[in-house]
Protein backbone atom coordinates (compact mmCIF):
# COMPACT_ATOMS: atom_id res chain seq x y z
CA UNK A 1 0.00 0.00 0.00
CA UNK A 2 1.57 3.49 -0.42
CA UNK A 3 1.81 4.96 2.60
CA UNK A 4 -0.36 8.38 3.36
CA UNK A 5 0.95 11.02 4.01
CA UNK A 6 1.27 14.70 5.81
CA UNK A 7 2.98 17.23 4.13
CA UNK A 8 5.53 15.70 2.18
CA UNK A 9 6.65 12.72 4.64
CA UNK A 10 4.92 9.55 4.64
CA UNK A 11 3.65 8.48 8.03
CA UNK A 12 5.86 5.96 9.87
CA UNK A 13 4.50 2.38 10.11
CA UNK A 14 3.85 2.88 14.14
CA UNK A 15 1.72 5.61 13.14
CA UNK A 16 -0.47 3.50 11.33
CA UNK A 17 -0.65 0.93 13.17
CA UNK A 18 -1.44 3.11 16.23
CA UNK A 19 -4.67 4.04 14.31
CA UNK A 20 -5.39 1.11 13.48
CA UNK A 21 -5.22 -0.15 16.94
CA UNK A 22 -7.36 2.52 18.12
CA UNK A 23 -9.80 1.07 14.98
CA UNK A 24 -9.79 -2.53 16.59
CA UNK A 25 -10.55 -1.03 20.47
CA UNK A 26 -13.26 1.38 19.02
CA UNK A 27 -15.21 -1.81 16.57
CA UNK A 28 -14.50 -4.48 19.61
CA UNK A 29 -12.60 -6.63 18.07
CA UNK A 30 -9.62 -9.80 19.16
CA UNK A 31 -8.10 -12.45 17.60
CA UNK A 32 -6.52 -10.19 14.82
CA UNK A 33 -5.39 -9.94 11.08
CA UNK A 34 -3.29 -7.29 9.64
CA UNK A 35 -2.54 -7.75 5.44
CA UNK A 36 -1.25 -5.24 3.78
CA UNK A 37 -1.93 -5.01 -0.48
CA UNK A 38 -0.88 -2.94 -2.59
CA UNK A 39 -4.25 -0.61 -2.74
CA UNK A 40 -5.13 -0.89 1.31
CA UNK A 41 -5.17 -2.66 4.72
CA UNK A 42 -7.34 -5.42 5.49
CA UNK A 43 -8.25 -6.06 9.00
CA UNK A 44 -10.04 -8.68 9.92
CA UNK A 45 -11.18 -9.51 13.48
CA UNK A 46 -13.41 -11.71 15.93
CA UNK A 47 -16.37 -9.40 16.84
CA UNK A 48 -16.68 -9.76 21.29
CA UNK A 49 -19.61 -7.22 21.56
CA UNK A 50 -22.63 -5.98 20.56
CA UNK A 51 -25.12 -8.26 18.81
CA UNK A 52 -22.68 -9.87 16.35
CA UNK A 53 -20.28 -11.61 19.26
CA UNK A 54 -18.26 -14.21 17.72
CA UNK A 55 -18.61 -13.40 14.23
CA UNK A 56 -15.80 -12.40 11.68
CA UNK A 57 -15.33 -8.89 10.38
CA UNK A 58 -13.12 -8.06 7.29
CA UNK A 59 -12.38 -4.07 6.61
CA UNK A 60 -10.50 -2.66 4.39
CA UNK A 61 -8.51 0.62 5.26
CA UNK A 62 -7.15 2.36 1.97
CA UNK A 63 -4.52 5.47 2.89
CA UNK A 64 -7.30 7.77 2.56
CA UNK A 65 -9.45 5.93 5.81
CA UNK A 66 -6.44 5.71 7.83
CA UNK A 67 -5.63 10.00 6.88
CA UNK A 68 -9.55 9.75 8.32
CA UNK A 69 -8.55 7.76 11.22
CA UNK A 70 -5.80 9.80 12.17
CA UNK A 71 -7.73 12.89 11.94
CA UNK A 72 -10.65 11.80 14.40
CA UNK A 73 -8.17 10.56 16.78
CA UNK A 74 -5.97 13.61 17.01
CA UNK A 75 -9.13 15.91 17.44
CA UNK A 76 -10.35 13.51 20.42
CA UNK A 77 -6.98 14.05 21.54
CA UNK A 78 -6.49 17.44 20.92
CA UNK A 79 -2.84 17.45 19.84
CA UNK A 80 -0.91 15.76 16.18
CA UNK A 81 0.93 12.61 16.15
Amino acid sequence: MRRPKRGNAPLRFSEILRVIGQYVDRMSLTQIRILETDEAIILQGLVVQGDRIGERDTYQLTPEDILVLLDDAQAKRGTRM
